[in-house]
């Protein structure tokens, strides 16, 4: 500046043009202060909005971990909401117990916003509010709940869906590590049954304990609420038991991480509620877009077509669906109806049986045979004293007019196959319950509710059979299978993976067995039948890919190599989806399986987006 006021002097002529300089100067470095002030500024207000939209997704993440707290502490939290909210009118959902003062349900309410604590549990300056859509609780296991948090003037939405932590959830759980009693006839000290042979304080040190052996790959979470034996088996996820791992006597596991302790995971009794889900008298099957499942009576055989349809072989059902005295859960069973969505009774009885749609979203109950009532009381209309059933070809037995269906000439097996030609027919093929190597005609019976399953499966439903169910063949899915068609194969007895012995020792059926499934027996077991028996090499792998959850640790194998090898992978699907109706734990927690943020729901004042 110096420099230019002694040019200026030195050359008075070119004092106009210095004024010019001097001036834009000035101008160029008050453009320079204006920019940096703006910059600043706009910094602040972006700063601002940051945060408040920061703070909304994560109160709506809180909304989500409100509701899942509440399904924890009483798991019928999911009969709670505001069935006029947007979210849960459009999936038809019911709330039996509307919204229970849960001001969080405040649909109506344009100021029915729940304050997000602070970390002192003072008020925030963010809230949330959800609605819920429980419209798939019984066909998916699934809660899906959508959650909009609030920040200032910001509103953002997530939408999650939230399961129980149930059976499925696990590619194997055992309540016992020992064998069922009832299969395996194994005693403990003073002839005990070994129903609790390796917890704490046990008395009994005799009964075998089944093992995961060397070649054994299970690539999924195992559970256990016994403790767990381990001889060189490898794990390519958790491992968690309740009274921990040994590997006693043998080598030790491969693991992807060191096995945790647990908490206990009870199966439930029975699995007779089921029933209900095929009643068509009651509100919960009437008002849902399934409807009720089918019911069949005695031995069942069916076969997944892979086109939507399944082959269904049931010669000694008479009722399909079935109504209660009144129309409450749980009510004596007096009359029914054979449905044409379940297969008529004509073609039920035949040879080639009745191909229905697989019901999609919907339970299969085969049942024993409905005891007598007294004289004067109504019958089960499945009751087969007095019906066609008596003269019937296909039953069990041809029965001697005179004397009445319970004293038979001769045998014609179970109706429906079974035994198999040219097999073996000891009990410790199939049923053991007559004793330990005994020999008796037909072991599969014929008053039972077994159900023989195999085929390839794409629609989402559940097998449940209140006594054996048999898997016969490969079950597989569909190469063009959805995320949610998830099979669910119950057999409140035991699950048998069926593999008949002909009389010299050797087996019937090919190596090798897939099955892609949730798989639960919540009394018996998950069990090969003749796993001693057959090829000194053995009968290959059994796939699962899926979820095993049994009461007693059933036996596929032998270490000297006699039976299946297992190979067994945790079905992804399963993380998400619960097979229809699939029974939970006696107690369960739930937790959020998914959630992804959504289109935003509500605005800041609470008014509903379109």
């Amino acid at each position: 500046m110096i420099r230019l006021l002694r040019a200026l002097r030195r050359r008075d002529d070119d004092r106009g043009m210095a004024l010019v300089a001097v001036v834009g100067i000035g101008a160029v470095v008050m453009l320079l202060v204006g920019t940096m002030v703006a910059v600043a500024t706009s910094g602040a207000r972006v700063t601002s909005t940051d945060r408040s939209w920061n703070r909304a997704i994560a109160a709506a993440y809180a909304g989500v971990a409100d509701y899942q707290s509440r399904l924890n502490a009483d798991n019928s939290y999911g009969n709670y909401g505001q069935a006029d909210a947007p979210f849960s009118a459009a999936s038809g959902s019911v709330f039996a117990k509307g919204s229970g003062g849960n001001p969080a349900f405040g649909y109506r309410a344009q100021d029915a916003w729940v304050s997000v604590p602070t970390s002192d549990g003072s008020a925030s300056d963010s809230a949330f509010r959800y609605a819920v859509d429980n419209s798939k609780l019984s066909s998916q296991g699934v809660i899906r709940v959508q959650s909009t948090g609030r920040s200032g003037t910001t509103t953002r939405t997530v939408v999650a869906n939230v399961r129980p932590d149930g059976f499925s959830n696990y590619l194997y759980f055992t309540n016992y590590e020992s064998g069922d009693p009832s299969v395996t006839n194994e005693k403990g000290i003073g002839s005990a049954p070994c129903t609790s042979a390796y917890r704490p304080l046990a008395t009994t040190s005799t009964c075998d304990q089944i093992q995961f052996g060397s070649g054994d790959v299970l690539k999924g979470p195992v559970r256990s609420n016994d403790q767990i034996k381990v001889c060189g088996a490898t794990f390519k996820n958790t491992v968690q038991s309740v009274f921990g791992v040994s590997s006693s006597g043998c080598s030790t596991g491969n693991y992807a991480s060191n096995p945790t302790t647990s908490s206990t995971l009870t199966p439930p009794a029975t699995i007779g509620d089921l029933r209900d889900y095929t009643r068509s008298d009651l509100p919960s099957t009437i008002e849902t877009v399934e409807g009720a499942g089918c019911l069949y009576t005695g031995p069942t055989k069916i076969v997944f077509n892979g086109d939507g349809t399944m082959t269904v072989r049931s010669p000694l059902t008479i009722v399909t669906q079935v109504r209660g005295e009144s129309a409450v859960p749980g009510a004596q069973i007096t009359s029914g109806d054979a449905v044409a969505k379940c297969g008529s009774v004509a073609a039920l009885r035949s040879a080639a049986g009745a191909t229905i749609a697989v019901p999609k979203n919907n339970l299969v109950y085969v049942q024993n045979e409905p005891s007598a009532r007294p004289a004067g009381t109504a019958q089960d209309p499945n009751y087969w004293n007095g019906s066609p059933m008596k003269t019937t070809a296909t039953a069990c037995s041809v029965p001697n007019p005179t004397v009445g269906r319970d004293s038979a000439t001769s045998l014609r097996g179970n109706g429906v196959g079974y035994p198999y030609v040219g097999s073996s027919t000891s009990v410790s093929e199939t049923d053991p319950t007559a004793g330990a190597g005994a020999a008796v005609s037909n072991p599969y019976g014929c008053d039972r509710g077994d159900v023989f399953v195999q085929g390839t499966v794409d629609k989402a439903v559940t097998i449940a059979a209140e006594n054996y169910l048999y898997v016969t063949g490969d079950i597989t899915y569909s190469a063009n299978r959805s995320a949610s068609t998830v099979l669910g194969l119950i057999g409140q007895r035991a699950v048998w993976v069926w593999n008949p012995i002909r009389p010299d020792g050797n087996a019937i059926l090919p190596s090798n067995r897939e099955i892609d499934a949730a798989i639960l027996s919540n009394t018996g077991t998950f069990v090969v039948q003749n796993w001693t028996r057959g090829s000194t090499y053995g009968r290959g792998l059994l796939t699962v890919n899926g979820s095993i959850a049994q009461n007693f640790r059933g036996a596929v194998g032998l270490a000297s190599g006699q039976g299946y090898t297992k190979a067994y992978q945790f079905d992804s699907s399963l993380a998400v989806y619960t097979p229809p109706k699939f029974p939970q734990p006696t107690v369960t927690t739930y937790r959020v399986a998914t959630q992804v943020e959504s289109r935003t729901a509500y605005t800041a004042s609470g008014t509903a987006i379109p």
